[in-house]
Formats: structure tokens, C-alpha cells, sequence
């Protein structure tokens, strides 16, 4: 994501807060003190079951949120345990081979892993990718390819973890390049602006009450914008540590003791 874009959400972020409570103002000044406090006072017959239906609608939408945020969350920090644990499937099969076949493809191990945590996981925070860790696995299946006289199924094993550890890239940067939906910003906004409403048409009958409630419900409806600005590339909003993949960097083989 560029800085425009980043920008762009904060500003929706503060807009949205201070838009809530100015609604939450606006509100109570016109049921309880404008010229058209009689006509509101007038409706005072309404029933406070409305405000539980639209509360429950608004907390419904808003736990399917936070839910959908941490799912988004859950699935980047899989691709990595998924990579890393490709990684270390081809480490302990390489290391087991006699050395002419088995440290070059654990240099190209190494490097890979060198290259994801140092030069690419910086840009997953704005949606980038590195073509040097594309280019370091190219290194890493040219090395296992190169390898002509190892019995089939070790080869074969190598190579299905060379390709499991290239589609948990392809996972890990696509999850680094959602971002959320505006859409959402609205559902949030219009379900807020029903549910002040009927805060406001429930407690007509003492002012202070309803100023109380109202602030109550703007709060949780600026938490459910914050939730929206929240639902982005999880490497934006959480801290997904590299140190699953950067652990290959380091990590002894039995080649380095021989």
C-alpha cells in the first residue's frame, strides 16, 4: 500500500470518529433543544425493543468483522509456518547426502531464507514482493535439479518441498496485498447512524440519559471504524515476524560437522 493510500485511511479513520460524534451532537440538539424537539417528543410511544434489534444487527456485523480481520490474520501467519516448515523438510533431506550434492542445496536454502526475511518482508507491508527471492528459489529447484543420482523418491520428495515452499509464498503475498473495503466503512456508518436514532427516539423523555447512551454508542460505533481500518494486509496492522523462515539462515546441519 503507498503512503497515498495509507493516508487515505487514516483519513477515513478520524472522519469517521469525529463524524460519529457530531451525528451523536446533531442528535440530541435536534430532540432536545431545536425547534423541532416538539414534533421529536411527540414520537415518545416508541418501543425500546427497536434499539435491541438494531443493536443486535450492529454487534452482529461488527463480530463478523473482528472475526473475518483475525481469519485474514490466521491465514499469512500459516503461509509462513507452511514455508518454513518446506524449508526444513528439503534442509533435513539435503543434509543427509553426501556433501557434493547436498551444501549447495543448502546454500540455496540459506540464501532463500536470507533474502525473505531481510529484503522482502520490509515490502509485504505494502503489498510488494521481491523478484531476488523469486530469483533465489529459481536458484534453490536449480539445485535440486541438478542433483541426476539420487534414488527417485528423494528426489521426488525434494522437489514436491521446493514447490510447497513456492506456494506458500504465492499464499504469504497475497494476503499481504488485500486491503479493506469501503463498503464496510458505509455498512458501519449506516447501521451506526439507525442505531443513535433509535437511541435518541427511546429517551426523549430526559436529556442527560439520552446524551449518556449516545455517547456510549458512538464509542463502540468509532471501534467499529477502527475495526474497518484494521481489515488491511495483516503485515500492515500485525507484527508477523520473519524469525520461522530467518531461522534457516542458522539453522546446523550434519554436512557443517563432517
Amino acid at each position: 500500500m503507498t503512503f497515498s493510500h495509507e493516508f487515505a485511511y487514516i483519513g477515513l479513520l478520524v472522519l469517521g470518529i469525529l463524524a460519529t460524534f457530531a451525528t451523536a451532537g446533531a442528535l440530541l440538539w435536534l430532540s432536545s433543544f431545536s425547534r423541532f424537539a416538539p414534533w421529536f417528543r411527540s414520537l415518545n410511544n416508541f418501543s425500546p425493543q427497536v434499539v435491541a434489534v438494531v443493536g443486535i444487527l450492529f454487534a452482529l456485523y461488527t463480530t463478523f468483522f473482528a472475526s473475518d480481520i483475525w481469519s485474514v490474520r490466521d491465514r499469512a501467519q500459516t503461509a509462513i509456518v507452511q514455508e518454513a516448515q518446506a524449508l526444513r523438510g528439503l534442509f533435513r533431506l539435503a543434509e543427509q547426502q553426501s556433501p557434493a550434492v547436498g551444501a549447495p542445496i543448502l546454500a540455496a536454502i540459506r540464501d532463500y531464507a536470507r533474502l525473505t526475511a531481510e529484503v522482502e518482508w520490509p515490502l509485504l507491508a505494502h503489498g510488494q514482493n521481491s523478484s531476488q527471492v523469486l530469483d533465489g528459489w529459481r536458484r534453490l529447484l536449480g539445485s535440486v535439479l541438478a542433483v541426476s543420482h539420487l534414488p527417485t523418491s528423494v528426489h521426488t520428495m525434494m522437489l514436491q518441498e521446493v514447490e510447497r515452499v513456492q506456494a506458500a509464498r504465492h499464499q504469504r503475498l497475497a494476503q499481504s496485498q488485500k486491503h479493506g473495503d469501503p463498503l464496510k466503512w458505509l455498512a458501519v456508518a449506516c447501521l451506526g447512524a439507525l442505531t443513535m436514532l433509535t437511541i435518541v427516539l427511546v429517551h426523549l423523555d430526559n436529556w442527560r440519559t439520552q446524551w449518556i447512551a449516545l455517547l456510549i454508542y458512538a464509542s463502540a460505533i468509532s471501534i467499529s471504524f477502527t475495526a474497518a481500518y484494521l481489515q488491511r494486509s495483516p503485515f500492515q496492522v500485525f507484527v508477523l515476524s520473519p524469525q520461522p523462515v530467518a531461522e534457516l539462515i542458522t539453522l546446523e546441519s550434519l554436512l557443517d560437522r563432517r
